[in-house]
Parts: C-alpha cells; sequence; structure tokens
C-alpha cells in the first residue's frame, strides 16, 4: 500500500476514535467476529484455525521424544513458534524476524505461566527421555492482533492433541504417528490473551492492523483464573485507574473467549 495512503487511514482512525468510532463500525469494547475450526490438520497431533475478523492464524501440534533440561529431569518440554508468512501482509519479509521472535515470546509466556500444560506428566523416564510439544503458529492473514488469535489457536490445538503410540525397544524408545493413544495432559485453567489499544485517551478491545498501527500503547493480558502475563508494546502511558479498568475488561472477555472455546 502507497504510504501516503496509509498514513492517511491511520490519522483518520485517530480522528474518528475521539468520537468513540471504529473504522469497522465496532463499539470500543467489542470483538470482531471469531471462527475456529478445531482439527483442521488431520496429520497434526492437534490443530485448530482461527480467524478473527480478516486476521487469520493456524496452529499445529507435533510430539517428539526429547531429552529433558539438566535443571529439570522430571519435566517435559514444549516449544512455541509463530511464523509470520509473507503473503499475511505486504511489509513481511520471508524467513525469521524480530516481530515473530517478540510474538512467539508472548504466546509461550501465557502458555507457560499459567502451567496449563502439565508438563511433569509429559516425562516418559525421568531424567532420560520425556516428551517435547511443538506448537507451530503461522499466520496465515495479519489484520492486526496476532497474539489473541495465535493464543486460541494453540490453546484449541493442545485441547484436541493426542500423544502418539509409544513403544520401547530395548532401551529406546520409538513413536507411531500414526496410532494416537491419551489426550495431551493439561490442567483446568484455560489461558486466553486479551488485547487492548491505547489511542489519545481511548481504549479499544482487539485492535485491527490500522488500528495498532494508530496506537499509542498496546497491551497484552493473559489471564485464566488470574492474571499470568502481561506485556505492553510502544512508549505510551497508562494510570493505574486506566489498568484496573481493564483487567475488568480482560475478565469480562476472558468468560466471552472461552465460551469461544468450548
Amino acid at each position: 500500500m502507497d504510504l501516503g495512503v496509509r498514513d492517511s487511514i491511520i490519522n483518520y482512525v485517530r480522528e474518528i476514535i475521539k468520537d468513540e468510532l471504529r473504522i469497522d463500525r465496532r463499539k470500543l469494547m467489542e470483538y470482531r467476529p471469531i471462527k475456529i475450526i478445531k482439527n483442521f490438520i488431520k496429520n497434526a497431533e492437534g490443530s485448530c484455525y482461527v480467524e478473527f475478523g480478516n486476521t487469520k492464524v493456524l496452529a499445529g501440534i507435533k510430539f517428539e521424544i526429547g531429552e529433558p533440561f539438566e535443571d529439570k529431569p522430571d519435566e517435559g518440554i514444549f516449544i512455541t513458534n509463530v511464523e509470520l508468512s509473507p503473503m499475511a501482509f505486504p511489509t513481511i519479509d520471508p524467513g525469521p524476524s524480530d516481530l515473530s521472535i517478540e510474538y512467539s515470546r508472548i504466546v509461550d509466556r501465557i502458555i507457560r505461566e499459567s502451567r496449563f500444560i502439565d508438563l511433569k506428566k509429559l516425562v516418559i523416564e525421568p531424567g532420560k527421555y520425556v516428551w517435547t510439544t511443538f506448537i507451530d503458529i503461522y499466520v496465515l492473514d495479519d489484520d492486526g492482533n496476532i497474539i489473541d488469535a495465535s493464543v486460541l489457536a494453540a490453546v484449541c490445538s493442545l485441547l484436541n492433541a493426542k500423544l502418539p503410540k509409544l513403544e520401547k525397544v530395548v532401551d529406546k524408545y520409538k513413536i507411531d504417528p500414526k496410532v494416537k493413544t491419551e489426550n495431551i495432559p493439561l490442567n483446568k485453567n484455560i489461558p486466553v490473551m486479551v488485547t487492548f489499544a491505547k489511542i489519545d485517551d481511548k481504549f479499544i478491545v482487539d485492535p485491527n492492523k490500522y488500528e495498532e498501527d494508530a496506537a499509542d500503547m498496546i497491551i497484552h493480558i493473559g489471564i485464566t483464573d488470574k492474571i499470568h502475563a502481561l506485556q505492553t508494546r510502544r512508549s505510551g502511558k497508562i494510570s493505574l485507574e486506566e489498568f484496573m479498568f481493564l483487567t475488568e475488561q480482560a475478565e469480562r472477555f476472558k468468560n466471552y473467549l472461552l465460551e469461544k472455546i468450548r
């Protein structure tokens, strides 16, 4: 898109927000339509396709046998990766980027801090073999708020993920990826991420791409029965009263997103 056109749209977003209007006619505290398709990839151990309006992400789960970390011999491992496809948005370049690394870290943090995955039950032999869980998230179309969509896709993928069949041969293990056995061990508290943007003195939930570009500050709140993760981007300021307002809204949207998951 021509930079002049893009800047004009961003200025328009900033102007109409003063009257509590949004470019897609939503209310300030209103999500875009959410679409969830579970078990989207048949060959994955678990998968989910998610749409937040025009933002589209696809998550897949893969299990491998690995060695535990030396300082955590009684815990399994999971690795989260968010990959931005060049077809998702014109300014995205092929390959790893600082943005994809940042997104991966934010998504990983809420899943890890909420202890949603019961890592102790992913141990095959303490100190020797554990399950390694790969959570791969592909951004197919970036129209803003990749984080909320990615967390939702990852959580839904984990909820329908099944471990492959495991067999011991002499002193080693092998897996049969074609045979699925039990569900991955998960804890009851399901984590979700709720993202807000601050534009001037107004807050909005689930910002689209232009609203993200116009934002003075972006706030990600990861929550189950309590807040487990908090991440801010941009250099804007927020008061204690404003933060308390956002935590109340995050609690409300948590229930809304959980209904979507269920």
